[in-house]
C-alpha cells in the first residue's frame, strides 16, 4: 500500500507469483517456497500479530528452529498459552492451553517459541510412536541431550500420550540424520523380524580416509539405504550412487535402497527389508528379537 499498490494489483501479483501470502497482510516475494519454509515464514508474521501471553509451538516451533519432523499440515500454525487445559482452533491459527515453564520458552528470529526440547515434546504427545521417534531424534540431532528431554518431561505434568513418548525417547537417537531415517527406523522397530540395524557406520580404505558412511548396517552384511532429497539436494546423482555400491559390493556388503514413496506405504518397505535380509539368515523370530 506504501508504494501505491491497490488490493486489485496485490491479487495479480499473487496470481502471477510475482508475491505469496503467508499470513494476513504479510507476503513474500516470488512464488511459493518449500513447505517447511513457508510455515516458518508464516510462524513468525502470525507471532508478530499475537498476544505476548502465547508462544509458537508444535510444528509452528520446529520450522522456526529448524527441526525436520514428521508434519502432514504445513498450514496451520499453534500456539501455546500457560494453563490447565484447553484449546481453540480458528482459521489456520490453534491455540494449545498447557503448562508451560520458563524454562520452557526461548526467542528466535525475534518471536518467542518452545524450546527444541519441549517442541519435540509436544510433537511426540500429539502424535503415534513413529512420529515421535521422529521428533525426538531431531531433537537429539541439533545438540539437545537426553538429560534435557528428561528434564522437560519433569515439568510436563500428566498428559495423554506419556507412555507412547516414554518409549519413543528408549529408542531416540542422534545418529539419524534425517526424517526419513528416522521414520524408516521407528517403522523397523514395530516389524519382529526386522533386526535393529547399526547407524551411520563408516568404511575407510587402507590409507585411512573415508570411504563411505552407510544410513543402516545388519551384521556386516546388509547395507540399509534411505535416498531422500536431502542426498539429491547435496549433489548425490544416481552415478554416485552406482559407483558407491559397487564399493560396498567389493567389500561384500550389499545395499539396499528405498524412498518416501516405500515409508509412505510401509508394506512395501517391510518386503524390501525381508528380501535383503533372508539370503543371510537375517531374519528374527519374535522370541530373539529382544536378545539380538
Amino acid at each position: 500500500m506504501a508504494v501505491g499498490a491497490t488490493d486489485r494489483q496485490i491479487r495479480v501479483w499473487q496470481r502471477e507469483q510475482k508475491m505469496t501470502r503467508v499470513w494476513r497482510g504479510v507476503y513474500h516475494l516470488g512464488g511459493r517456497l518449500l513447505p517447511w519454509e513457508e510455515l516458518r515464514l508464516s510462524a513468525i508474521a502470525a507471532a508478530q500479530r499475537s498476544s505476548d501471553a502465547t508462544v509458537l509451538s508444535h510444528e509452528a516451533a520446529a520450522a522456526v528452529h529448524g527441526m525436520g519432523t514428521l508434519n502432514s499440515d504445513w498450514r496451520t500454525v499453534d500456539f501455546t498459552a500457560d494453563g490447565v487445559r484447553g484449546g481453540t482452533k480458528r482459521g489456520r491459527r490453534r491455540l494449545h492451553v498447557r503448562r508451560l515453564d520458563a524454562e520452557d520458552v526461548v526467542v528466535v528470529d525475534g518471536v518467542t517459541v518452545t524450546s527444541i526440547a519441549r517442541t519435540a515434546l509436544d510433537l511426540a504427545l500429539a502424535g503415534d510412536f513413529v512420529a515421535a521417534v521422529c521428533a525426538l531424534d531431531a531433537a537429539l540431532r541439533l545438540g539437545v541431550s537426553r538429560e534435557e528431554l528428561e528434564a522437560a518431561i519433569g515439568r510436563l505434568g500428566r498428559r495423554r500420550g506419556i507412555a507412547n513418548l516414554l518409549a519413543a525417547l528408549a529408542e531416540a537417537s542422534p545418529l539419524s540424520e534425517s526424517v526419513g531415517e528416522s521414520r524408516s527406523r521407528a517403522l523397523m522397530l514395530k516389524w519382529p523380524e526386522i533386526p535393529r540395524p547399526e547407524l551411520q557406520r563408516e568404511f575407510f580404505n587402507e590409507a585411512g580416509a573415508l570411504e563411505a558412511r552407510v544410513d543402516f548396517l545388519w551384521a556386516e552384511r546388509v547395507v540399509g539405504e534411505f535416498d531422500g532429497k536431502g542426498k539429491q539436494g547435496k549433489g548425490f546423482t544416481s552415478e554416485q550412487r552406482i559407483q558407491r555400491d559397487s564399493l560396498l559390493m567389493g567389500r561384500k556388503l550389499y545395499p539396499t535402497h528405498w524412498d518416501w514413496d516405500d515409508c509412505e506405504e510401509p508394506d512395501r518397505l517391510r518386503n524390501k527389508l525381508r528380501d535383503a535380509l533372508e539370503p543371510f539368515d537375517l531374519l528374527l523370530d519374535g522370541s530373539s528379537r529382544y536378545r539380538s
